[in-house]
């Protein structure tokens, strides 16, 4: 069981790394708007990967979050590090010669 929860956590990992990425690349001052510590005035938020689920800001201000899409994500990243947890359980080990 460990090495399915050590695969487990890292899709997970890699999951929520490539989401902070998206967001930071997707958003105009970058992550730091995201969570709201940013100086940037008019900025426009964009969160989600591979859907985005989140969009708030902007000169004509508009905020949008779609529940549908942040559960696909959600559900495809558990699919990931599931997917993953079970590649590193079931990997077998190398020959030796």
């Amino acid at each position: 069981m460990s090495k399915f929860l050590s695969g487990f956590l890292l899709g997970a990992l890699a999951f929520l790394t490539a989401n902070l990425l998206a967001a930071h690349f997707m958003s105009d001052c970058g992550l730091p708007a995201v969570f709201g510590v940013d100086s940037c005035a008019d900025d426009i938020i964009r969160a989600g990967w591979p859907f985005q689920f989140y969009e708030e800001g902007g000169i004509a201000f508009h905020s949008y979050f779609d529940g549908l899409k942040l559960a696909i994500d959600i559900a495809a990243g558990l699919i990931l590090a599931s997917g993953t947890g079970w590649w590193l359980k079931n990997k077998r080990p190398d020959k030796k010669i």
